[in-house]
């Protein structure tokens, strides 16, 4: 069925676009903290716990004083998830016609919206190019939700961040594997 196919199409490319971001989101602060930016609590999955039981002061981009929740509470922090994630995601589920009425005009399709907003580089210029990255991209959507999955494990089992695991095993790969959670 058609429709169904699209819909289908347009959730993977949904959820493939936020697991690329996830990985990166939760690496970073992991390798900068590695590398002395105070950051509060950089392991991604421990960071709700410290803001509730503390008074932990969340600074953007671990950048003194640039805060988008600091030490307003849980409560700021999910309003600003809210409109920062809820507002994109209520245009594409309203469709990109239904922004021209605020004065958005996006000449592309839901999964692609074109523009210099969404298209800086012109890359959809060229069929060819455009077609290539759009492979490349589902590509690695796919892969970084297989990385995102294998985040949650190795959360679960080790209890510490990717980074640290990583670290750990390019240190000792003989002992420091998955092996050593089967015993």
């Amino acid at each position: 069925e058609p429709q169904a196919m699209a819909r289908n199409y347009e959730c993977e490319l949904l959820h493939a676009r936020w697991a690329m971001l996830a990985i990166v989101g939760l690496m970073v602060p992991e390798i900068l903290s590695m590398n002395g930016v105070d950051l509060g609590e950089p392991i991604w999955w421990k960071v709700a716990k410290a803001k509730l039981n503390s008074d932990l002061t969340l600074n953007y981009a671990g950048i003194e004083g640039f805060r988008i929740a600091g030490k307003q509470g849980i409560w700021v922090i999910a309003a600003c998830q809210l409109v920062l994630m809820g507002g994109p995601e209520y245009a594409r589920y309203v469709g990109i016609k239904s922004l021209e009425p605020v004065g958005i005009f996006l000449p592309g399709t839901t999964n692609y919206p074109g523009s210099a907003l969404f298209d800086p580089l012109n890359l959809t210029e060229d069929a060819e190019t455009f077609a290539n990255q759009s492979v490349a991209e589902i590509k690695h959507g796919r892969l970084a939700m297989l990385a995102m999955l294998g985040c949650f494990v190795q959360a679960a089992v080790t209890r510490k961040g990717p980074v640290e695991n990583l670290m750990d095993f390019m240190e000792d790969p003989a002992n420091n594997n998955i092996l050593q959670y089967f015993n």
